[in-house]
């Protein structure tokens, strides 16, 4: 049995090489993002010549993570500053000149969010932004100037609507409206009067359905409908017809919801669409791609996307997603061939990457719980693949949201715990999405409740498997997962022998005391989620209930606490509370605080100290593989308030 080298940290949660490659409309530049002086910028080359890109941006800060191509051949990117998401500054928006990389803000509002949500083919050099500088609790709907940088107001968000649907002549034909009782109204605008009308109502339990978008001449709407069914389905609306009939155009044939579609560049209509169960499957609605998607699926293992497309639909920019990493590559319809472009993290390259594998746990009232489990493969047993030939520690891995999922594909920590020697397990326990409406439905009012013993009941599988050594159980996460690690060790005190929590709330009154102001559209759908409103009596005892500070005595294994300063959604001061509760109870704790950071952690400084941190609390409680700590610290703004003797070397 060969013992796989250490993987540094830095190498997994360092800058990647290069990632998000996007292809301009007209085929013959490419767009990505990759560092410059260790910080990641947009680079631009010729498709045929990526040895030769050059930068076109020069952030010395946080890094840009998300951009886009628009039709006149700039690209608009997205920043915001140290995590603040609203606070001084959340994400405004830059356009970038790509021949003389000048870089203009378009959104300089101090207190504002913004977000670019449509470009336009028919009028290539606008394009729309919402943006909520008239009030911070709602976002108008703004029409830029490609040319000029010009603003122009041209929708007054009047009804807390949550978000708009545009087509090609930069107008607003539909936006969506929560309802008290948490049903969700489509309204479409009158063209005689301008005023919004109702169109269709989704009821509470049908609103995991989405409006997806509009083709290009707004004649027809997309939806991810489930009303008559449990998964999203995908169906078509004629809107030049008075009937608003709605005619059936796919579903998925794996108990899944639609995730997204791939349409035709130039009219907007869907040719595919994927949906993922414990992987993704693509299904094709346009028989004319079929050969395509057939010559993609045996050619690439794991999972694909199609990131981008040329405006002819010639060539592809295709994601494959592995447990072993990411990589990018061009595929050319005309000769259905594809072109390597590259790896998203070449130092990743020279090391050993573990496989991750798809399982479907049984919960204890017998709901399918799609689950993901990484063991070191030079400790599986030849004879139960998967499986290790003897138990091991565990850590339980719960994702944030909880209205989001775990995915199959490469993940940073299921790579750097199970190289440290760790079997790794990550629960979609019941409210996660993508596996239908009355998945979701299962989780309203259970935080604390069913959606935590979907956890329990994923360790006590990995346990049965002969997966996991009882006494040696973890529990891990970020944002809802961080609440999840607090009630792991307030609710089920006896289970996990430690746990980390990240940006996680304690006191669930707070968090819906404190919401950011844009979350307000959807403020009622949180309350009916969570189960308790805080400004009634009876939803305040409910939420107290349901809080892990209510119970924070109970505590008696050591917890890692991680906060961002500026997170906005998860205040600070939902770590600091539980912090003095147990210091005042002389509970040890370990807290490390960071001063540019907010709802999670995003400069790889950060990420790489904090793990270290992590890695040398988990080598303490769970045994394993540590690296030392070197100078993962450099560059980091961690500050250990709590813990710093059991933390350190």
């Amino acid at each position: 049995m060969t013992v796989p080298t250490l993987i540094p940290r830095k190498a997994i949660f360092g800058n990647p090489t290069r990632l998000q490659p996007l292809i301009s409309p007209n085929g013959g530049l490419l767009a990505f993002i990759a560092p410059k002086d260790d910080i990641l910028n947009i680079w631009v080359a010729s498709i045929d010549d990526l040895k030769n890109a050059k930068c076109i941006t020069s952030d010395t800060k946080r890094g840009i993570r998300q951009f886009n191509w628009t039709y006149n051949n700039q690209i608009v990117y997205v920043q915001d500053k140290n995590g603040d998401e609203g606070m001084s500054i959340y994400w405004q928006t830059y356009l970038v000149d790509i021949e003389t990389a000048q870089v203009r803000n378009l959104t300089p509002f101090e207190g504002t969010t913004s977000a670019p949500i449509k470009f336009s083919l028919a009028r290539p050099n606008e394009m729309l932004i919402m943006l909520n500088k008239r009030d911070p609790s709602v976002f108008d709907l703004y029409l830029v100037d490609l040319t000029t940088a010009a603003l122009e107001l041209i929708e007054e968000n009047t009804g807390k609507f949550s978000d708009w649907h545009c087509a090609d002549d930069l107008k607003a034909h539909f936006t969506v409206q929560v309802q008290p009782d948490g049903a969700k109204s489509v309204l479409q605008k009158n063209k005689n009067t301008g005023e919004w009308e109702p169109y269709l109502t989704w009821e509470f339990s049908d609103a995991v359905s989405e409006f997806h978008s509009l083709n290009k001449d707004g004649t027809k709407a997309y939806l991810l409908d489930s009303r008559g069914r449990d998964n999203k389905a995908l169906v078509e609306i004629d809107l030049t017809s008075q009937d608003k009939v709605l005619r059936l155009l796919g579903e998925s044939p794996n108990a899944a919801d639609i995730k997204d579609l791939f349409k035709d560049p130039k009219t907007g209509s869907p040719i595919a669409f994927n949906a993922q169960h414990a992987m993704t499957k693509w299904c094709v609605l346009d028989a004319t791609y079929k050969k395509d998607f057939e010559y993609l699926e045996e050619t690439f293992a794991g999972e694909i996307d199609i990131a981008s497309q040329s405006l002819d639909n010639t060539k592809w920019v295709i994601t494959q997603n592995t447990a072993s990493g990411i990589q990018y590559h061009i595929y050319d319809r005309g000769t259905t061939s594809t072109t390597f472009l590259f790896h998203f993290n070449d130092e990743l390259l020279q090391y050993s990457l573990n496989n991750m594998h798809p399982v479907v746990i049984k919960s204890r009232d017998g709901h399918d719980l799609v689950s993901y489990l990484t063991i070191p493969d030079h400790l599986e047993d030849p004879k139960r693949p998967g499986r290790p030939i003897q138990p091991i520690p565990l850590v339980l891995r719960v994702h944030g949201g909880p209205w989001w999922r775990d995915s199959y594909g490469f993940s940073p920590e299921h790579q750097w715990l199970s190289n440290r020697g760790f079997a790794v397990l990550s629960v979609n326990f019941r409210g996660s999405t993508g596996f239908g409406k009355n998945f979701v439905e299962l989780g309203n009012g259970q935080w604390s409740k069913n959606m935590h013993t979907d956890l329990i009941d994923g360790v006590e599988w990995a346990i049965t498997e002969r997966i996991a050594i009882r006494e040696k159980v973890a529990i891990y996460g970020g944002s809802y997962g961080g609440y999840s690690t607090l009630a792991g060790l307030t609710f089920t005190p006896d289970v996990f022998c430690c746990g980390v929590d990240i940006v996680g709330p304690s006191n669930i009154i707070t968090l819906m005391e404190t919401i950011p102001p844009y979350w307000s559209a959807m403020y009622r759908q949180l309350v009916l989620r969570i189960g308790g409103d805080p400004k009634t009596e009876e939803g305040r005892k409910f939420l107290i209930e349901c809080s892990p500070l209510t119970h924070v005595e109970k505590i008696k294994k050591p917890l890692l606490i991680g906060q961002g300063a500026n997170d906005p959604r998860v205040k600070q001061a939902e770590s600091d509370q539980i912090v003095e509760a147990m210091v005042a109870r002389n509970i040890p704790v370990g807290y490390v605080l960071f001063s540019d950071e907010g709802h999670g952690f995003a400069r790889p400084p950060n990420k790489i100290a904090f793990n270290a941190i992590s890695e040398r609390f988990l080598n303490n409680h769970l045994g394993g593989r540590r690296e030392p700590h070197g100078n993962d610290f450099e560059g980091s703004t961690a500050k250990i308030l709590q813990g710093k003797e059991d933390l350190l070397e």
